[in-house]
Parts: structure tokens; sequence; C-alpha cells
């Protein structure tokens, strides 16, 4: 039977999380709840406008800064869990910004924006490696003002970048569009609009390998919405006009599965308040689906908008009608007519704004913002991590018997679990649980549930048990449970706290943990496969536990070698029954440094390592 699973997300939710923590009974997380945040930057303002996950799970976010030295391109590189692995400036004598950034197919990145070192005013293209480091720069424009907001990968290997150009006559401005090579040489140019006020803030390629751009078009005030197609050429498809008497304008277009458009800006015609949020869906050939505003009665604008494997759409800006400052960061979820499933509002006292967002694989979203209450400076790059708001096929849920939950050393805690097929299919899944103690050390799996078969839209309820081994450091725990696939893809996980206090002195053999109970009924409490399982504490001193599983009769070996191969202890020599093994060893003899154990059971073999230190 097919296991049906789309989630990668091993850990993710609970290891963000710094304890000790309040929750003390099983947690439902909301649509739009923050998974963890990072700041990035200086003393000055630094400001992000664009940011895409990376095919290593990280994220790149570009901008500018006035903190390095000052009113640079800023480029930070982080890993999955938003911590900065490297950041880069780049720029001249004057300033630069960037406003969007992607990753290339050669693992680096394209970069688009403004310059006032080269030119005075023109379209900046930077092509990046991998490391973030100059591979070359481009300059486009004429003899006035110029500049990129958006730019991609085409097909073809070479770049597509909109934005605006001055023009030479009377001082306006038209949307600007530029194709180039893979090398950043211009291969055409182009400029479009309806009046002397014309920007294109957004520009993807299309299926049919023209192009879409989106941004406005209108006298200083009286702005609409402007959707120009093109063929492969740049040569005007059709153009479209949307709006009302005041200001309308679009800052993010993504073609959608259907073959039409999603286009998310501002408007001042329509809505509540001053601004609202305005989302306008539209057919392949610009023709109106439907429209939505979105917001109170205040000011609130649209930066950025995705379609999400749902078949909804995912928008972010910000807010004056709602939050806890001055502006606040404004995310709205909708379905695929645009009828609102949730909003969220993210923010301090005083002013964030949330410029792009991006559905990431584990199904949740990505916010890059600017921040004014946290951070280091005046401004700083905000970067959230939400959760994920997609139903999984396969759920699970753990809710202790007797929260808060406190266990001595040695001791045991039950508690209740149960996994839903959420579908009108038959699925599979595996359950297993782990923990993450005091300094974030992982103890675990306890004992993994194979196979188990769910049929479509059931419930199924068991009772566990949880031992908590003899030498369990002491503190605050975060128990986990996952379903899904073991080890690699978790497609739903559910937690709760628990403290572990001190045992009674002279607690007796440390067997270790050991979880009983089962998903399937008639189930033996037994491991379903052999493993050898971290020890723990790890680093040591000088005691520590290690802990073996055995799902059938074996003939067993367990030997400590130091970092030259020598053998210095053999724990265990002869055959041992199915189940769960605890064995403890004393290194009080030995010298401090590195040590390998090995664990040999019939046919089976695994080495781990452990560091022992005085």
């Amino acid at each position: 039977m097919k296991k049906s699973l789309f989630l990668t997300a091993l850990l993710g939710l609970l290891f963000a999380v710094s304890g000790p923590w309040s929750i003390s009974t099983a947690v439902a997380v909301e649509p739009g709840d923050t998974l963890w945040t990072r700041t990035y930057g200086g003393s000055l303002d630094d400001q992000p406008y664009a940011v895409q996950q990376t095919t290593d799970g990280g994220y790149i976010i570009a901008g500018y800064t006035g903190s390095y030295p000052s009113y640079d391109v800023y480029l930070v590189k982080t890993d999955p869990d938003g911590d900065t692995l490297w950041t880069r400036t780049h720029g001249g004598s004057d300033y630069e910004k960037a406003f969007a950034v992607q990753q290339t197919t050669d693992g680096g990145y394209i970069v688009a924006g403004e310059t006032w070192s080269v030119g005075g005013g023109d379209v900046y293209l930077l092509k990046t490696d991998a490391d973030g480091d100059t591979l070359w720069t481009r300059t486009y424009g004429g003899s006035g003002w110029d500049g990129a907001y958006s730019t991609q990968q085409t097909t073809d290997g070479g770049y597509i970048i909109s934005g605006f150009f001055e023009l030479p006559v009377g001082g306006g401005w038209a949307i600007y569009l530029v194709k180039t090579a893979a090398n950043g040489d211009s291969l055409w140019t182009r400029t479009y609009g309806q009046s002397d006020m014309n920007e294109g803030y957004c520009v993807r390629q299309t299926t049919d390998g023209g192009y879409m751009v989106a941004g406005y078009s209108g006298d200083w005030g009286e702005e609409d919405l402007y959707l120009v197609k093109t063929d492969t050429n740049g040569d005007t498809l059709w153009t479209r006009t949307y709006g009302g008497s005041e200001s309308d304008w679009a800052q993010s277009v993504r073609q959608t599965t259907d073959g039409g458009y999603i286009v998310a800006g501002s408007t001042n015609s329509f809505g509540a308040g001053d601004y609202d949020f305005y989302l306008l869906k539209t057919d392949s050939s610009g023709d109106t689906l439907w429209t939505r505003t979105y917001g109170g009665s205040d000011l609130d604008v649209g930066f950025s908008v995705q379609q999400t494997t749902d078949g909804g759409y995912i928008v972010a800006g910000g807010t004056f009608s709602f939050g806890a400052g001055q502006i606040d960061c404004y995310l709205l979820k909708t379905d695929p007519n645009g009828g609102t499933l949730w909003t969220h509002t993210y923010g301090g006292s005083r002013d964030e704004q949330a410029y792009s967002v991006r559905q990431t694989a584990d199904g949740g979203y990505i916010i890059a913002a600017r921040t004014n209450s946290f951070g280091a400076g005046a401004f700083d790059v905000w970067l959230l991590k939400l959760v994920s708001d997609i139903e999984p096929d396969v759920a699970i849920e753990i809710v202790p018997d007797d929260p808060p939950v406190t266990v001595p050393q040695g001791g045991s805690f039950g508690f209740t679990g149960t996994l839903t097929n959420n579908i009108e299919d038959p699925q599979v899944s595996d359950a297993w649980t782990m923990a993450v103690g005091p300094q974030k050390e992982t103890y675990g799996p306890f004992k993994m549930r194979n196979d188990v078969e769910l049929d479509p839209f059931e419930t199924r309820t068991a009772q566990f048990n949880q031992r908590v081994a003899n030498l369990a450091p002491l503190g605050f725990y975060t128990y986990i449970a996952y379903c899904g696939e073991y080890p690699s893809t978790a497609i739903d996980s559910s937690f709760f706290q628990v403290e572990v206090i001190a045992g009674a002195p002279g607690g007796g053999e440390d067997i270790g943990w050991v979880l009983m109970g089962s998903f399937s009924e008639g189930e033996t409490d037994l491991p379903s496969e052999f493993a050898l399982l971290s020890n723990y504490p790890n680093p040591f001193n000088a005691q520590t536990v290690i802990q073996y599983q055995l799902p059938a009769s074996s003939s067993v070996k367990l030997e400590v070698y130091n970092l030259f191969g020598q053998k210095v202890a053999t724990l265990v020599d002869g055959q041992q029954e199915a189940g769960y093994e605890s064995v403890s060893w004393d290194a009080s003899e030995v010298s401090s440094g590195l040590y390998f154990y090995k664990l040999t059971a019939g046919d089976f073999t695994e080495v781990k390592r452990m560091t022992l230190l005085r």
C-alpha cells in the first residue's frame, strides 16, 4: 500500500523553542503561528525586499544595508533555522539597493536593483556564486533615473528584468523590460505605458515563453493597476488596466495553475479604509474573474502574493488597521476564490513591514520584513518562519495523562496517542517518539511503530507509558511524537513538556528510556528492527549509558574502542532475548578523549562515537 507523504519537517517544530517552556499540555498549532524569527543588521537602517528558500533548505535574503558600510546591496544567506551562513555587501562609492533575488541553476544568485555609483541611477544586475561573491555586474538605462524591482532567470539561461525608465522628455517614467543573455549582456529592451507615470514592479516568464509584467499606469494619485503580456521578444500581446477613480497599483504577479494570473497590490478606490490589500484574479487573457479587498479602516498595503499548494493564495504586506504597533506585518491566507481563511499580524510597538512571502517545502511560510521594534539598529532585516497550515493526510496527537508532567529520574509518565487518517483513501504510516533535552540534545527514537494501517477517516487511539532513564539530565524536555515515514519524513508532529527532577539515590539498574504501548492491536512491545542508539549523556564524565534494541534473540557483542582502534572495554558478550537493552559504562579508568562503541548482533553491526570529558 502506497504511503502518501508530502512534507519533510524533522524536528523543525520544536527546536526553535527555548526552555524552560510554558507549554505543559499538548499544543495545537494555529495557522500563521511563528516557528522562529531572526534579525540581521547593524546600528543603522537595514532592509530586505525579497526572500527565497534555497535548494539546501535555507534562505537567501536581498535588500540594502546602511550599516555595512552605507547603503549597499545586502545579501544574507541562512541555514534552515535562520542562522547566518554568510552576509555580503555589494556596491560602489554611492548607494545601491537590491529589490529582487533568485537562486540560479548553477547554485549562485541573480540580484536586481538600482545603482547610483555607475551612471547615476541605473538598473543594476549582479550575478554571484553560491557564496555570494561577485561573478559579474551589469547596468542598464539611459541618461535619467532608471531602476529594477524584479528579475527572474529565464528558460534559456538568461534573465528578464522589470522596473522603470525615465523618459528623456517630460520627466515621466515608463515600464522598463530588459532581456539579457546568461552573461548579462542585453539582448533587447522595451518600454510600456499609457501616461507619464508607469512602473513595472514584477515580471514573470509565462508558460508560453513570454512575459507578464505588473505595476501601475496613470497620473499621480489616479494610477490604475496595469498588466502587460508580451511574447518572447517583449512585443505586446495585450495590456489591461484595473481599478477605480483613486490610486490602485500592483506589486506582485504570478501565473496560476489554471493558466491565469493572480495579482496583489493596494487600492484606494475600493475597500473599507484608506488603502486596502487588493487581490485580482484573471484568466489567461487578463479578463477579470474576481477581485477582493482586505483590510480595516486605516491604511493596509499588499506587497507579495504566491499561489499555495492547496490552490489558494498567501499575501503579505503591512497594516495600520490591526496589530500591536504603528504599522505591523500583515499576512492573509485565502481559498482559491479569494475567501479569507485566516489573517495574522506580526510586530511590536513600533514599525514593521512585510515585503516578501513564500511557501516553504514543509508547507509553512517564510516572510522577509523590516523591523523597528526588534534587532540591533534603527531598522533591521526581520525573517519570520511560520508553521504549515496544510492538514496532513495522517495526523498524530499526544496528550499527557496528568499535566503538567513532572517525573523523577528512572520514573515514568503516561499519555494518550491518537493517529488519524484525514482523507478518503487508506493510509499506512509509521509512528515514533523522541525527546529534546535541556541542552537541545536528542534521545531516541525510543520506539517505532511500522506500517500502521488506517482505513479512510479512521482514528486510532492508544495508551502509552514512557520510562525516563535513571541518568537522564535534570531539566525541561520536549517530548515529541511523529508520524510519517521513519526516519526521513515527518508529515505531522505533536508535543508536550516534561520536567525531569532528581530521582531517589541508588535508583537501581539503568534500563534507559523505554516506551510501552502500541497503535496496532495485538502487537507485542518489541522493537521492529536492530538499532544502536546515541549514548547519554554525551559528552560525559565519567559514566554514560548506551542503549540498543533487538527485534529477535541474538548473539550480542558491545565493545568500546579508543581513537587508535584499540579495544578498551567489552560491555556485552553473549546471547540476549529480543527487547530494549541499556548498558552503563564507567570510564573512570581511561583518559579523556573520543571513543567509539560498536554493536554486533547477528549480522547487524553499527558504530557510534562518544566523548569523555574530565
